[in-house]
């Protein structure tokens, strides 16, 4: 057993007890406490137990001498140190001394208990006729009555409280931040009367009496806890009485086989599974209640990168950081942000390069930065270290717990045991999501009489149901009524109650955020680079060519007794334009679907996400539309002038109608595939069906599948809007009489509005298709 260690600063001693993780610094709620003239930075280092006392945590800039012998490692083992060696730490802010003594100290020394408590304090308020509660902000403006409150999704403006009657007010939200909550879900109107409650970033109000608000503020930092958790994934458990608790600036390792549902406690806490049993609460939140508002302070990095890698690190973070802050942060403090974070996790000299051109582990900090970027409380990691060499990953274990010493809880998926450097807490998990240990990684292998991890893991993975469950935790109210176990319990907070008077946001920013997304798409288009954009140009070229080469001299136009060739142009044409159209998206949401999901955690609903894509690549359509309708007319006429048109207006109307359409029903295909290879198969398919159904081939009389089918394909609408302009069956007598060629404006009008039609019941398709692939519950 280790010989008991005591730290004295400044003639203060604090006993180190096996388990426990000690913060040393100059924060009121660090457990070795610096004096106000020796403390250079609010958490300095932490002092922890694996095999033996080490200290770690350091601020990259600091110097460590252990005795006269300076440190040049990460971490100093405290393992036979001499009694009444001296711990120096120096940073350009100051220098520490920490004086080590072993031995147990006399009785009357107490050991300070860590805070459990998360509030980070309370004030009361003095309404006024109308109060704006918003950031704090140089360009706000004077109000008489203004509450600021913190945090990077807080708009200047985040909402008012109106006075309308005696003891009565009216809530609006701003629309530019993260939400106003009620009752845990995000409204765009309430009406509030004394003793109910409502919440702004991290702040929970409560309107104590007519003209008194009394605000309970939260500390980033945030205890993790998990009581009795159950959940099901297709039809079989998932998780079984789960239970757990993790304190501030803590780090927990989620150990286990294969099958033991460690991915699945993610999901859980991300909403993504069905929870049959149990709560989880995080900051006085409960997910059964709160959930809308939870998910704002969790952050989830999932094992595969999920970054456009075509993209610099600077355009992938700051368009992140466009749709997770406030929609009024100028570009100056979101730049600001993006840089200090980055800078926190020693990738702000990285920024510039694209993320393809980064190491894997400069990705992983990427990853981190894209979460951290939003504020969380709680950053959960799914195979942090997957991939990497034992160098990076080892510096990606450094990270994160750096970023628990800043003040965030942190939970981690992993197989690499040989990484749990910095690791406070461990829970390992058998198959069936049962918990069979949870407690000090050094304590794990002699729980279980095992030799080493892997041994272990084989038998948890060969024999789980030899391996006893784990002890009830701290986090079970009902068998230890402590400060742990009543941070489980719901939060002692005033609810509007059910007869609350609201009306629910109607999903967050779409038309901000689909702006955002709509400059990312072109960022995206603009990154692919010359080559490619002039390849998809090139398409377009040769469609117009080869309809120019199959045409007569007459072109689309009526200069003789009949152009029975002309039929045959537009034919390759639309043809053309179907293909320029699938192909411009019927790989776009399945490539990214990762990437769309991570966003959809942060509140990106998939409403913005097919807009966006929409709108860019209708540009893109029209575009090749036009460049083929040109390489035609510059070879052979158009047809002739009718309903007030000119002949490229003929030509160019049913061509961009058909690209539109078409790139539509790729963009269903492409939110319908679960990957790539189905959705090529499915727009090969589905260009089959447009060239054989488009009434060329063989004709359709007005009975039977082929035509009930041909209904709902683009390319038979608009074959025949560009046949009924042109008036193709003068132009060749011997095409089959179809009644949707007929020229006149009534025909032109009804196929080009089928084109329309169909247009957006395929967008609404792709909507609701990608809405339900993403909420699975």
């Amino acid at each position: 057993m280790t010989d008991p260690l005591t730290i004295e600063v400044d003639g203060t001693r604090t006993p180190l007890v096996q388990g426990r993780t000690y913060r040393v610094g100059g924060a009121p709620d660090c457990e070795i406490r610096l004096p106000d003239s020796a403390a250079p930075a609010p958490v300095l280092a932490r002092i922890r137990h694996l095999h033996h006392w080490t200290v770690g945590g350091f601020p990259g800039d600091a110097r460590i001498w252990l005795g006269d012998a300076e440190v040049t490692g990460a971490v100093v083992h405290l393992r036979d140190v001499p009694d009444g060696t001296d711990l120096v730490i120096s940073t350009p802010a100051g220098r520490a001394r920490l004086h080590i003594l072993r031995g147990t100290p006399p009785p009357e020394v107490r050991v300070p208990r860590p805070r459990a408590d998360d509030d980070a304090g309370s004030r009361t308020h003095r309404l006024g006729e109308v109060t704006v509660i918003g950031r704090e902000d140089a360009d706000a403006g004077p109000h008489e009555h203004r509450i600021a409150i913190p945090g990077w999704g807080v708009a200047v403006e985040q909402a008012t409280l109106k006075h309308v009657a005696p003891g009565q007010y009216h809530l609006r939200d701003g629309g530019r931040g993260n939400g106003t909550f009620v009752d845990g879900r995000a409204v765009s109107w309430a009406r509030i009367t004394p003793g109910m409650s409502f919440s702004v970033g991290r702040s929970r109000f409560t309107l104590v009496r007519d003209g008194e608000l009394r605000e309970r503020r939260f500390a980033t930092a945030a205890t993790l806890s998990v009581w009795r958790l159950s959940a099901e994934h297709g039809g079989g458990p998932a998780l079984r009485d789960l239970s757990f608790t993790v304190g501030p600036g803590e780090v927990l390792a989620v150990l286990g086989p294969s099958g033991a549902g460690k991915s699945s406690l993610f999901k859980a806490l991300l909403g993504e599974l069905r929870v049959t049993r149990g709560r989880v609460t995080l900051q006085g939140l409960d997910s059964r209640t709160d959930f809308d508002q939870l998910r704002l302070l969790l952050g989830f990095v999932p094992q595969d990168d999920d970054l456009h890698r075509t993209l610099t690190a600077r355009q992938v973070l700051d368009y992140a950081a466009r749709l997770r802050l406030a929609s009024d942060t100028g570009s100056a403090r979101r730049r600001a942000h993006v840089d200090a974070v980055c800078e926190e996790l020693g990738i702000a000299d990285r920024l510039d390069v694209r993320v393809e051109r980064l190491s894997g582990g400069q990705r992983k900090r990427v990853s981190l930065a894209l979460e951290i970027l939003g504020d969380p409380s709680l950053l959960m990691l799914d195979e942090p270290t997957s991939g990497l060499d034992a160098g990076a990953a080892r510096e990606v274990m450094r990270t994160l717990r750096g970023i628990a010493d800043r003040g965030r809880t942190v939970v981690l998926v992993t197989h690499s045991t040989d990484q749990l450097v910095g690791v406070d807490k461990v829970l390992v998990m058998a198959p069936g999501g049962r918990p069979v240990f949870f407690g000090p990684p050094g304590e794990v292998l002699a729980a279980f009489d095992a030799p080493d991890f892997p041994s272990l893991m084989v038998r948890i993975g060969s024999a789980p149901d030899t391996v006893p469950d784990a002890p009830r935790t701290p986090a079970d109210p009902d068998s230890r009524p402590d400060d742990a176990g009543r941070a489980t319990a719901p939060a002692d907070i005033p609810s509007a109650g059910p007869a609350t008077e609201a009306k629910r946001h109607p999903g967050g920013r779409p038309l901000r955020r689909t702006a955002v997304l709509v400059r990312r798409e072109l960022a995206l288009l603009h990154a692919r680079g010359p080559a490619a954009l002039a390849g998809l140009m090139a398409l377009a070229v040769l469609c117009g060519g080869f309809a120019a080469l199959v045409a007569s001299d007459q072109g689309l136009a009526v200069t003789g007794p009949d152009n029975p060739k002309a039929l045959q142009a537009l034919n390759l044409l639309l043809i053309g334009a179907v293909l320029c159209g699938q192909a411009l998206t019927y790989s776009n949401v399945v490539s990214e679907f990762t990437i769309i999901r991570r966003e959809f955690r942060t509140g990106v609903s998939p409403g913005p996400v097919i807009a966006s894509k929409f709108f860019v690549h209708t540009m893109v359509g029209t575009a090749q539309a036009g460049v083929s309708v040109a390489v035609f007319r510059w070879i052979r006429p158009g047809p002739t002038p009718a309903f007030g048109l000119d002949a490229t207006t003929m030509t160019v109307l049913p061509l961009v109608g058909t690209v539109v359409c078409s790139m539509a029903l790729g963009l269903l295909i492409s939110a319908t595939a679960d990957r790539l290879e189905r959705a090529v198969t499915l727009a090969t398919v589905a260009s089959v069906c447009q060239v054989a159904l488009n009434g060329v081939p063989f004709a359709l009389d007005g009975s039977g599948l082929p035509y009930w089918a041909a209904m709902f394909v683009p390319g038979r609408w608009g074959l025949a809007a560009a046949a009924a302009l042109t008036d193709v069956r003068r132009l060749a007598p011997d095409a089959a009489a179809d009644a949707l060629w007929e020229h006149g404006g009534r025909q032109v009008l009804i196929d080009l509005g089928m084109l329309a039609l169909l247009t957006a019941v395929f967008v609404w398709a792709s909507w609701l298709v990608l809405r339900r692939r993403l909420r699975p519950l």
